[in-house]
């Protein structure tokens, strides 16, 4: 026991020293996530918020002026036909889109004989497309309203005021379309950007520790610390013992400052949703420690396995982003093509995230997470195990 806690002495004197590292560990992964949460949030205000778009109405018709109070009440738009005071003409409306001003415009010809919806060209495909399919639905919806009522008009003579007034209560008894989530029923959970953006910085940051861990063993191997520990009755074990025991306080620290973060700095200080992360601590917790000790598996494999500081700080590094990105660090794992999904399903950062949603969103307990859990903890086995026998071949 001696020796192991006088080798995590040593771990804990190189983490301290190298102030470098230690923004790396704790202050990097806190700005990433802040920088991505804001600019989630942001974009999602923007898209799915009112978008003020420029209606051009040349026809001045019941159509026209029940399409505009469609547009306003769907709670998605809002409909602009003048700028100063001045009513739009197609050209200057054409203009004000093209540099960016607003993003689309409804154009309506005289006498309703043309209806033409005028994007900017410089919308991005999906947001375009966002924009242009609810308005199409919107404009085709009035005009078969607008059908029918004149049809109405025609044939019912003195009967439309009793006809209208039957529609208007066949509607208002309609029932109101719920918007809920599957699971639970007891969950009080609602899903917020921070619950899926939280989880995976959580495994970005745990995983990062490859850079420091890494260049602590290379440092070891290449200054001869090995070979003079070897010289005493110390074995491989209680140096990468020391090593794990180290850093696994170390993303213990890097968890609950990202709780931290999520549960009191975002929404005191950024005006963000609180991070919710239900009742079940026993479920964090074990799932914490099972993503830790990958992270630390996959840092020691690094440091065991390069031979420079450059190829342990390129790999790990590009390893790292690349693994983020597939298991749904910066966006969720659903919106992206099968067969990155398909790939994301062997990354242990993958089953570190998918645990902390389980736990976070769906209000999932030990036994929910025990699967992905045990792999966790077989890729830590299988990584020391592996770091073990390439010391012992090089015989360092």
């Amino acid at each position: 026991m001696n020796k192991l806690l006088f080798s995590a002495k040593k771990e804990v004197l190189i983490i301290i020293r190298d102030v470098p590292g230690l923004l790396i560990l704790f202050l990097m992964p806190v700005i990433l996530m802040t920088v991505v949460i804001l600019a989630q949030e942001y974009t999602l205000k923007n898209e799915l918020g009112r978008t003020k778009l420029l209606v051009i109405d040349q026809s001045h018709s019941a159509f026209s002026a029940a399409l505009r109070e469609n547009l306003v009440k769907s709670g998605f738009f809002d409909a602009d036909t003048s700028i100063r005071g001045i009513p739009l003409t197609k050209e200057h409306a054409s203009a004000l889109i093209n540099t960016g001003k607003y993003p689309v415009g409804i154009y309506i010809g005289p006498g309703d004989s043309a209806l033409e919806i005028i994007s900017d060209p410089a919308l991005s495909g999906p947001y375009r497309n966002n924009l242009v399919a609810p308005l199409k639905y919107l404009i085709r919806g009035t005009q078969t309203r607008n059908v029918v009522e004149n049809m109405l008009a025609m044939s019912a003579g003195e009967m439309k005021p009793l006809i209208d007034k039957t529609v208007e209560e066949s509607i208002s008894r309609l029932p109101a379309v719920k918007d809920s989530f599957a699971g639970s029923p007891k969950s009080e959970i609602r899903p917020t950007a921070m619950q899926n953006i939280v989880p995976g910085f959580i495994l970005f940051a745990m995983f990062f520790i490859v850079i420091p861990l890494a260049a602590s063993i290379i440092s070891e191997k290449n200054e001869g610390a090995f070979r003079r520990l070897r010289t005493l009755p110390v074995g491989f074990g209680i140096i990468l013992g020391s090593k794990v025991l180290v850093y696994f306080i170390v993303c213990l620290v890097q968890f609950f400052l990202m709780m931290l973060v999520g549960l009191w700095i975002f929404p005191n200080f950024l005006g963000l949703p609180q991070l919710q992360i239900g009742n079940n601590a026993g479920a964090i917790l074990f799932a914490t420690a099972a993503s830790s000790l990958a992270a630390i598996g996959f840092g020691i494999l690094v440091g065991s396995a390069a031979e420079t500081m450059a190829q342990a700080s390129l790999f790990g590094s590009v390893m790292v982003v690349l693994l983020g990105v597939i298991s749904g660090t910066f966006l969720p794992v659903h919106v992206m093509p099968a067969v990155i999904r398909d790939i994301s399903l062997i990354s242990p950062m993958r089953w570190g995230i998918d645990n902390y949603l389980d736990v976070f969103i769906r209000g999932g307990g030990i036994m929910t997470i025990l699967p992905r859990s045990l792999l966790l903890i077989f890729f830590f086995i299988f990584a020391m195990i592996s770091s073990i026998y390439i010391f012992a071949k090089r015989k360092t």
